[in-house]
């Protein structure tokens, strides 16, 4: 994505370096929180845009109990459950103070990437977002439900404003104005798409 990729490879190579300590115990929540592959900053069941940065293996998503619970609660069969099916996604670009300490980690999410759906490091991808569990009621995972940019293509997607100086920017593509999807302002902004008929018929 031109000069909004700037940075990338570094940010990947220093990420992968540390996927399976963020999957196990940096990601994954515990009994005090939601998880984040239950957490956003938009209304569930709306669309939002996330770049996928790593991808689990079947074997770290079952060591990571909490989150292999929560997969399974949703209605996820085990067998369902294989290498890549379980992602961590930045949602922010790029940098910071420090690295680990950056928006783009610090807000990172995880996903999970329904079977027949293949992704790959550097994606954008859209996702379905979920929510923590309520009462009795088991969560709702947040769910890639398309590829929308292949990683390093030069689409109609990029990180906005187009500034490699920035540190909060967010993913835009074209076309979102005209299919409805709305910009979010303040702390934590982004753009989505809210729920509603228009999601249904994708």
């Amino acid at each position: 994505m031109n000069g909004n990729m700037v940075g990338w490879s570094q940010y990947r190579k220093s990420l992968l370096k540390h996927v399976v300590l963020l999957l196990i115990v940096g990601m994954t929540g515990c009994s005090r929180g939601p998880l984040r592959i239950h957490m956003d900053f938009v209304p569930t069941g709306s669309l939002r845009l996330a770049q996928v940065t790593a991808t689990g293996s079947r074997e770290e998503v079952v060591q990571a109990k909490d989150l292999y619970d929560a997969i399974i609660a949703s209605g996820i069969k085990d067998s369902e459950i294989a290498d890549g099916s379980v992602v961590l996604a930045r949602i922010y670009c790029c940098g910071g103070m420090t690295k680990s300490w950056s928006s783009e980690v610090v807000n990172s999410t995880m996903l999970y990437v329904p079977k027949g759906l293949s992704v790959a490091l550097g994606d954008i991808v859209e996702v379905r977002v979920g929510h923590p569990p309520k009462k009795e009621e088991p969560g709702v995972l947040n769910v890639v439900t398309r590829v929308v940019q292949k990683a390093d293509d030069d689409g109609k997607c990029w990180w906005d404003p187009r500034d490699d100086r920035l540190w909060l920017r967010v993913l835009y593509c074209d076309w979102m104005p005209k299919e409805g999807w709305i910009k979010q302002g303040g702390i934590n902004p982004v753009w989505y798409l809210p729920a509603g008929p228009s999601i249904g018929a994708k």
